[in-house]
């Protein structure tokens, strides 16, 4: 039986082969009328059309690759949700891989994806090594990194995270807290490294040092680490005044910790988290954060990525700058403190 093809599908949908093509690729030009025909052309005909072939002679296949290290993580959810808003508005599909924090999956999805012939590829690399050992696989293929993790010449979107920091510090010693925490992230992790130099710098601002609680490189389970963690420093015979934590989803283990000691937030210890991820919102949590304006980041980098793919390769650098969203996680400080 011989096999359809896409001159099939032109001709029962009385239109030509390259708007077939052009109508599969979802693109903007076409008509919803036009595209709905052709779907059911190709519905009736039983024609599934292949990415990957289209590539291979050298038409675009309007597919935009993505990598993240975690997609259950609400941040990297809410930039691969700009990310494919954006990339559909441009009539672009996106493809997504979850690392998993696992550099050889990493660099599979890379593989995985050239394979495919994608036109672009955005992604959010483990780190520095991670990056460098992918590098020369896409060299020539447009890319644009997510995040601190990426090449002096790679083009980049980012948010400020020592400024992210400082900002929260200051923030917290406006309310009068002087014995303040960085609770989490992983010791090797250029993040954290980031957001701690802003911490300390905004400290030294008023002549104070603060404590630093990193994970070790090791660590499998980070929320899990940062709940034991809290609790052991829930523990200690005083309080600290406050807590700035690694990310959102470790101030939630902060907080349950905090709650399994009896300490009540924001009267006993204020915290502030980092990402302003959706649930931080939701109103038994209301948890005062440093928004990274996640979607921001994601609708830029989909527009560098097509700057690139249109032919223009100059490597560009998005810094954004991080802003404070206050919310009921945190009071002014009380004359004495509490006291275990």
């Amino acid at each position: 039986m011989r096999r359809t093809t896409i001159k099939d599908v032109a001709a029962l949908a009385g239109v030509s082969p390259a708007t077939v093509s052009r109508a599969l690729d979802d693109r903007p030009e076409i008509s919803a009328e036009t595209k709905e025909r052709v779907r059911a052309a190709c519905a009736q005909l039983g024609y599934v059309p292949n990415a990957a072939a289209r590539g291979l002679t050298g038409q675009a296949t309007h597919t935009l690759g993505v990598v993240v290290p975690d997609v259950s993580n609400p941040y990297f959810t809410g930039i691969a949700t700009a990310i494919e808003e954006t990339a559909a508005e441009n009539g672009y599909r996106v493809l997504l891989s979850n690392s998993l924090q696992e550099e050889g999956r990493e660099l599979r999805a890379i593989e995985n994806f050239l394979a495919r012939q994608i036109d672009g590829v955005l992604i959010s690399p483990l780190s520095r090594e991670s990056q460098a050992k992918h590098a020369a696989l896409l060299e020539g293929t447009p890319c644009v990194y997510l995040g601190v993790n990426h090449g002096e010449k790679c083009s980049y979107v980012m948010a400020d995270n020592e400024a992210g920091a400082a900002i929260a510090v200051r923030y917290l010693l406006e309310l009068g807290h002087r014995d303040l925490v960085f609770l989490g992230g992983r010791a090797d992790s250029l993040t954290r490294v980031q957001r701690v130099r802003g911490f300390r710098r905004a400290l030294r601002e008023r002549a104070l040092s603060g404590r630093v609680l990193p994970a070790p490189p090791d660590t499998r389970d980070l929320r899990r680490w940062a709940y034991e963690q809290a609790l052991a420093l829930f523990g200690e015979r005083t309080l600290p005044h406050a807590v700035l934590a690694f990310s959102d989803l470790t101030a939630l283990r902060i907080l349950e910790a905090a709650e399994e000691r009896g300490i009540r937030v924001p009267e006993d210890l204020s915290l502030v988290g980092y990402d302003n991820v959706s649930y931080a919102a939701i109103p038994r949590i209301h948890l005062t954060t440093v928004s990274q304006h996640k979607f921001q980041q994601g609708r830029i980098a989909v527009e560098r990525l097509l700057r690139q793919i249109q032919g223009d390769r100059r490597p560009t650098a998005d810094l954004l700058q991080p802003e404070l969203v206050v919310r009921s996680t945190c009071a002014p400080r009380t004359e004495g403190g509490t006291k275990l």
